[in-house]
């Protein structure tokens, strides 16, 4: 009786470290190829530093038209000022 109760156990052992090994692994690895970055960012931010610089200008023309007086706007350049 000792005997297989000794067997059982190593049976139940043997089970266990078998399912053991079944269970899902993690991998971290590098990439292969290197990591790219879109350089759409700063042709988009130049554009719209652009068409600001032509809405100010249009603001500076005409300032009543957009509800602004004289004093309120910016003293930034503007793209003819260089």
């Amino acid at each position: 009786m000792i005997h297989r109760l000794k067997l059982g156990g190593r049976m139940l052992f043997a089970i266990g470290m078998l399912l053991g090994g079944c269970s899902p692994t993690v991998k971290l690895q590098a990439p292969d190829e290197p990591i790219r970055f879109d350089v759409n960012i700063n042709i988009t931010e130049q554009k719209r530093l652009q068409i600001d610089q032509e809405l100010l200008e249009l603001i500076k023309r005409n300032p009543a038209l957009f509800g602004f007086t004289p004093e309120q706007l910016p003293n930034a350049p503007t793209g003819s000022e260089k």
